[in-house]
């Protein structure tokens, strides 16, 4: 353990050995007595922990209290009293619990999404069976001429 090493404890974890790693305790604590630049090191240490542990010295006024009281957010809606039917109860309750609260512009934004792809594709079905449907009305229509074709030949 060099003094570097030591800084880097004491600054990670502070000055009482009880929060320095286990592997390490043992070689901190030799360096600290062993060394003088080590134990200038743990008395600033020791010193910055005190400052840190002392409670603040200041005490909000009342009208510094009121005025952060008075930027809260509403309170939340109480739950649906039994003056409202089951169904309103219900509906203020899912009004309540819904993500859809939050995320209707996203669901929306999906709903056109899905709405023009199911459009373009029945377009894209339709535009296939009505050529489907020609195609086969034209051969229907050739068999019909072939066979028309056939029976004035052979009579």
């Amino acid at each position: 353990m060099d003094t570097n090493r030591f800084a880097e404890l004491l600054d990670a974890y502070g000055a009482d050995p009880r929060r320095w790693p286990a592997a390490e305790r043992a070689a901190a604590l030799a360096l600290a007595q062993a060394s003088t630049e080590a134990r200038r090191l743990l008395e600033q240490a020791a010193a910055t922990d005190a400052l840190l542990a002392m409670p603040p010295g200041i005490v909000p006024s009342s009208d510094l209290a009121s005025r952060i009281m008075a930027q809260l957010p509403p309170a939340p809606v109480a739950m649906p009293g039994p003056s409202l039917h089951l169904g309103q109860r219900l509906m203020v309750l899912l009004q309540e619990i819904s993500p859809f609260r939050i995320l209707w512009p996203q669901v929306a934004t999906l709903a056109l999404a899905l709405s023009i792809g199911v459009g373009v594709g029945l377009g894209d079905y339709m535009e296939n069976f009505s050529v489907a449907e020609d195609s086969a009305s034209l051969a229907v229509q050739q068999v019909v001429a072939d066979a028309s074709y056939m029976m004035e030949y052979v009579q």
